[in-house]
């Protein structure tokens, strides 16, 4: 347990410094985005925990932290596990900066950052979904692969966040789900559910594989 906390302290450390601009960043996005701005909590609370656990993953790569760690008593397995439990942390940080970021923006006269807590509930979902699909190419491509798919998913983001209002329509009951508190039924949430623990699952064993077979 202790080498978990430590790697996931060590995720952290390496992505504090980009908090510093994160911040301001997103106070001046949510200004200028307005068109957005009906959607404006997801946008930070996906936008900062992924961008965090990206830039996480970039730095142990210049780092060559990984490397390192396998010097020391520290199973591959753990670095694995410590990848996908960092996105909880990363997680609380985005949902505090969106709490933060709204009360800062009512402050300055805008009042563009409505909390709803359907949207907010979908964006905490998307995150590890999101993180189930960069983690396994991350750990496939090894250092040299896995910068460039860093920046198509920092692309993938950065451009999905300018288009997150016509993103979320072309999804089928999707904006009505999180405006109009559709009630999907007990079933439809049990199925969902499992769906999802399966599919976070499934890639955690599939990064625990292609990671355990690489030879570094």
């Amino acid at each position: 347990m202790s080498n978990l906390v430590s790697l996931i302290r060590k995720d952290f450390m390496l992505s504090r410094n980009y908090l510093l601009f994160m911040v301001p960043y997103l106070i001046v996005l949510s200004i200028m985005n307005t068109n957005a701005a009906q959607f404006g909590v997801s946008l930070i609370v996906i936008f900062s925990s992924m961008t965090m656990l990206l830039t996480s993953c970039l730095q142990d790569i210049r780092n060559v932290n990984i490397r390192f760690s396998l010097s020391l008593p520290v199973h591959r397995r753990m670095i694995v596990v410590s990848k996908y439990v960092s996105v909880l942390p990363f997680l609380l940080i985005g949902v505090a900066i969106v709490l933060v970021l709204s009360l800062v923006l009512q402050q300055l006269g805008y009042d563009i950052l409505n909390m709803n807590w359907r949207e907010l509930g979908v964006s905490i979902l998307s995150v590890p979904l999101m993180a189930s699909i960069y983690l396994p190419l991350y750990y496939w491509l090894g250092p040299k692969g896995a910068q460039y798919v860093n920046t198509v998913f920092f692309l993938a983001i950065f451009f999905g966040m300018m288009n997150q209002g016509d993103i979320v329509n072309s999804i089928p009951g999707m904006k009505n789900f999180i405006l109009d508190n559709a009630d999907m039924g007990l079933e439809k949430w049990l199925v969902g559910g499992a769906v999802y623990i399966l599919f976070v699952a499934a890639s955690y064993l599939v990064s625990l594989r292609l990671f355990s077979s690489r030879d570094l």
